[in-house]
């Protein structure tokens, strides 16, 4: 087999090289190059899926992965159900669909590899968002305190809508990618991480360098939905911590564990929120007597008030009840089966005035981009209540799974484990108001799969006998994960 060919057909390599070119589509100056390659690198997926399901029947494989396959099924029947006339929003939903299935028997299906060394895989990635975060996130701050701001293709960066973005396209989606730095700081510590990994351990001045910076980054952007990320994340690990251990459980041992679990989630929201106040407010006055305002390409801040990294919209929610509002009156066109992702624009322009709200910023994009900041929602909207069901069955089943192993095993302080099944429940919570979970083509929602594939490959060591149900398709029998 030629060198190229084995690259092709290398599904770790595709992972790698998908995550990272996602991560850097966030950055504003890469946004086209990254794109481009994004393309390409879809077609790579959709190949693999295709071709490993044929030499090594994946989606067959994959734990609990008959409820994916009947997700997919649903999604289909609802595409040719809702046909549009418009061919861009046939081949959007044609795409979404493919997006899906990378996601299911790529990403989480990552445990149906069964000599794959899955750490070393990951340290990999960890690696490549620790450096380069680090850096961007080093040479944004540097950027906004010598008053520099940026303006491409109308998008601004560095500061926008006084808050703090740096080199990325949007202050959530920095947000977010901050977050998921600190976490993959946090498992780069785990000992059996690096020793399985066969790797170097990354160098403790880079990890605090990567956490301070991306730390930092987060509370200048403001972003309310990553902060529910952070802490969501820093609750579940400290319960975790708090839990782990016991063998023999009583209600008063219980309550006591459960109490302090209440009481450290209490002191992180009200530390990182006073921290919040303490960073902006300091940083306000850092800007005032460093800055000497750069101006670039028509961006015009000699007026602009001083900054604050407060953001602009006064509201809690940002918007965000009336799109869940529009969202319940549009599951009234078809409520069993759905709309298809791609048809959502083109609905919410004939059902509302307007249109679906924010979209009239989205410009030539708006088909692509318009969501209603909820992953549950998206999924029920565009896939209909079976093809919720059928996700939620999936989820619930292997979430039901993992915590079992999670909280009864006293070996796992030196894992990795523990910290992605802390980020997991973190980003449940998360998707209630941001875009996640699926029909989105971004880093925001691939590397949500991702670690949830890695987590997998935990279950499919802790489960290895797990209960079949045999199954017969087109004469062949196989055995197939249902319960």
């Amino acid at each position: 087999m030629s060198k190229f060919k084995a690259a092709v057909l290398d599904t770790s390599l595709f992972r790698r090289s998908y995550i990272i070119c996602l991560l850097m589509c966030n950055v504003t100056l890469l946004l086209i190059p990254a794109y481009a390659m994004l393309a390409v690198m879809f077609l790579w997926g959709a190949f693999l899926v295709i071709h490993n399901e044929i030499k090594r029947h994946t989606a067959l494989k994959t734990r609990f992965g008959v409820w994916l396959i009947l997700f997919l099924v649903s999604s289909v029947f609802t595409l040719i159900f809702h046909i549009s006339s418009q061919a861009l929003t046939n081949l959007y939903n044609i795409a979404m669909i493919l997006h899906a299935a990378i996601c299911f028997f790529i990403f989480y299906g990552v445990h149906t590899e069964k000599h794959l060394n899955f750490r070393r895989e990951f340290y990999s990635i960890c690696a490549v968002v620790v450096y380069s975060t680090t850096v961007m996130g080093i040479v944004g701050l540097a950027c906004m305190m010598a008053g520099i701001r940026v303006e491409v293709f109308h998008i601004g960066f560095i500061v926008f809508e006084n808050r703090f973005t740096g080199l990325y396209m949007n202050p959530n989606y920095l947000g977010y990618i901050a977050v998921f730095a600190i976490f993959c700081c946090h498992a780069l510590t785990k000992k059996d991480f690096i020793a399985i990994s066969g790797r170097e351990r990354v160098s403790r001045i880079w990890l605090g360098s990567c956490v301070t910076v991306n730390g930092i980054s987060l509370l200048l952007c403001d972003s309310n939905a990553s902060m529910v990320l952070m802490v969501g994340y820093a609750i579940v690990y400290c319960a975790y911590k708090i839990f782990n251990g016991d063998v023999k459980w009583n209600a008063g041992k219980l309550f006591k564990k459960t109490a302090a679990s209440l009481l450290a989630g209490v002191f992180i929201v009200a530390s990182l929120l006073f921290v919040r106040h303490i960073i902006q407010i300091g940083f306000s006055e850092v800007v005032k007597v460093t800055s000497t305002i750069s101006v670039l390409e028509d961006a015009d801040m000699s007026d602009e008030e001083a900054l604050t990294f407060e953001h602009q919209n006064a509201n809690l929610d940002s918007g965000r009840i009336t799109l869940w509002k529009q969202a319940a009156q549009m599951f009234t066109v078809n409520p069993a089966i759905g709309v298809g992702r791609g048809n959502i624009f083109e609905i919410g322009e004939r059902m509302f005035e307007n249109g679906v709200k924010f979209s009239d910023k989205y410009g030539w994009f708006a088909p692509y981009i318009t969501d209603f900041h909820n992953g549950y929602i998206m999924i029920i909207i565009s896939a209909g209540l079976l093809g919720f069901v059928l996700f939620v069955i999936f989820g619930t089943r292997f979430f039901v799974h993992i915590t079992r192993h999670v909280l009864r095993n006293r070996t796992l302080s030196d894992s990795m484990l523990p910290c992605m099944y802390a980020f997991l429940c973190a980003y449940l919570a998360f998707a209630m108001v941001e875009i996640t979970l699926l029909f989105n083509l971004t880093f925001m929602v691939v590397s949500f799969w991702l670690i949830l594939g890695y987590t997998s490959c935990f279950l499919r060591q802790f489960e290895p006998d797990h209960p079949l149900t045999h199954f017969t398709v087109l004469g062949k029998k196989f055995r197939r994960t249902l319960l």
